[in-house]
């Protein structure tokens, strides 16, 4: 029996507890009646919206993050603060300027002198380029060294002039010149230019320029048997040991470059040294004795 009146002397409380969240619902309804006339569930959801309500940072467009200091590498800033050239752009501005050098060698000597003297360029660019175009096509390694030399001597040109200029020597345009020089200058020019062939063409005729070219490359990149070559002539007299000097001073200008091929400014004396060693090199070749 115990079992069965237990559950009957508890059912009131059970009817009791619906009965009680009836009454809190009419009072809640009673209060928004009050209050607002909003019903029960509106104000529900106003509370949980005033609940989870988090206050949001403001947004601003077209504001540009502050700089953290991330992907530096190509950048670099002196001793005033302000951005120098990164390393990419170094190295575009040199292979631009080997090609300048390599489109000035390919021009004659009166067109060379007067795209330099536009350029206001020295006279050490001049024989820079005099002297590789003596090199001849078998000489590779020498006419690299020298036009990674005369690359150096271009690098601070104006890009601009520099590429019009050129353009205009290709095309033949002799007005980019008259504006820059005047018409006088372009008459001094052609007579440069023949007295320039005449030159030219006495020195290919007196002159062995595939063997001076071979002994010359041979002596800048150290090769035992053409020194040996040279060295070993008994057909003429020359100085030996003014020689050996001439070609000590070549390797010390060549050293720097050896080591580091950027930002190595190119001096008068190397390219003095040079000058003196192919001047000599030809010399000796000159006075062979033709077969």
């Amino acid at each position: 029996m115990a079992h069965v009146l237990r559950p009957l002397m508890q059912l009131p409380r059970r009817r009791h507890r619906p009965s009680s969240f009836y009454h809190l619902i009419c009072r809640t309804s009673s209060s928004t009646h009050v209050s607002g006339n909003l019903p029960f569930f509106a104000f529900f959801s106003i509370s949980c919206r005033a609940v989870h309500f988090r206050p949001r940072a403001v947004k601003l467009r077209d504001v540009p993050l502050p700089y953290d200091g991330g992907d530096s590498d190509d950048v670099s800033y002196s001793a005033k603060g302000e951005v120098c050239k990164s390393r990419n752009d170094r190295k575009r501005e040199a292979r631009r300027a080997v090609r300048w050098g390599m489109e000035l060698a390919s021009f004659s000597p009166p067109q060379i002198k007067r795209i330099l003297r536009v350029a206001a360029l020295e006279q050490e660019v001049y024989d820079a380029l005099m002297l590789v175009k003596r090199l001849g096509r078998d000489v590779r390694e020498g006419k690299r060294r020298q036009f990674n030399f005369i690359g150096r001597l271009l690098r601070e040109v104006e890009p601009e002039l520099m590429d019009c200029l050129i353009q205009a020597t290709k095309d033949g345009d002799q007005s980019k010149f008259q504006d820059f020089l005047g018409p006088e200058s372009l008459e001094i020019d052609g007579e440069e230019e023949q007295d320039e062939e005449i030159e030219e063409g006495d020195d290919e005729e007196s002159t062995n320029i595939s063997l001076a070219n071979k002994w010359y490359d041979g002596l800048i990149n150290k090769d035992i048997s053409v020194s040996n070559e040279i060295y070993s002539l008994r057909e003429i007299e020359f100085d030996r040991q003014e020689l050996r000097q001439l070609v000590r001073k070549v390797h010390a200008a060549l050293e720097p470059q050896a080591t580091t091929e950027e930002d190595v400014e190119p001096d008068a004396a190397s390219v003095k040294a040079r000058k003196s060693l192919a001047r000599f090199i030809r010399r000796l070749a000159n006075q062979l004795p033709s077969n």
